[in-house]
C-alpha cells in the first residue's frame, strides 16, 4: 500500500467520527439541541439566542421539558429579558404536565410573588406535589417548612424528621443516578 493510501485509510476514521457527530446533532430533538446551546460543549459553544429560540419554538409546541427551560431563561434573563410574568406562564405549563422541577421553581416565584400573587398556599402545594415526585429539593424545602413552620407548613416537628430521612433517600438516589 502506498503512503497516500496509507494516509486516507488513517483518516477514515477521523472523518466518520465527525460525520457521525455532526448527524448527531442534526439529529437530536429542538430540546436537546437547545440544552446544547444552552450549556456549550466541546464542540458547540454557547449561545443563548439560539437555546431561547428552540425552547420556545418547542415550548409552543406543547414540549413540557422545553417550557421549563424557557420558563427559567425568562426567569433569570438569559437569552431574553428577564420577565417573571412569562416565567410565571412556562413553569406553570411545565409544572401542570409533571414537571417536578418546574413544580418547584413555580413554588418558590408564589413564595416570592414574583409574576404571580404572592401565595403561600398555593407554593406549599407545589412543593408537595414535587415531594411526592421525589424531587429532592423539594423534598427538603418541605422538611424546613415543617421544621420552621414556613412555606405556608405548619410547624410539625415529627413530620420534620420523617420528611429529613425521605430527602436523605431522595439525594442518595439522585446521587447515584448521576
Amino acid at each position: 500500500m502506498n503512503k497516500q493510501c496509507t494516509k486516507r485509510v488513517r483518516l477514515l476514521p477521523a472523518a466518520l467520527a465527525a460525520i457521525l457527530m455532526m448527524a448527531g446533532t442534526v439529529c437530536a430533538g429542538p430540546v436537546d439541541q437547545a440544552r446544547l446551546y444552552l450549556r456549550g460543549s466541546a464542540e458547540v459553544a454557547v449561545n443563548l439566542p439560539k437555546a431561547f429560540a428552540l425552547f420556545s419554538t418547542a415550548a409552543k409546541a406543547g414540549d413540557a421539558q422545553a417550557a421549563y427551560y424557557l420558563g427559567m431563561m425568562y426567569r433569570n434573563g438569559m437569552g431574553a429579558k428577564a420577565d417573571a410574568k412569562a416565567a410565571a406562564h412556562w413553569l406553570s405549563f411545565s409544572a401542570r404536565h409533571q414537571m417536578p422541577a418546574a413544580m418547584f421553581a413555580l413554588a418558590h416565584l408564589y413564595l416570592r410573588g414574583e409574576g404571580v400573587k404572592r401565595d403561600e398556599l398555593v407554593a406549599r402545594r407545589w412543593i408537595e406535589k414535587a415531594a411526592d415526585l421525589e424531587y429532592p429539593d423539594a423534598v427538603m424545602a418541605m422538611a424546613i417548612g415543617l421544621r420552621d413552620g414556613s412555606m405556608g407548613f405548619e410547624r410539625n416537628e415529627a413530620l420534620y424528621e420523617t420528611q429529613m430521612r425521605f430527602a436523605q433517600r431522595a439525594l442518595e438516589r439522585r446521587t447515584s443516578g448521576m
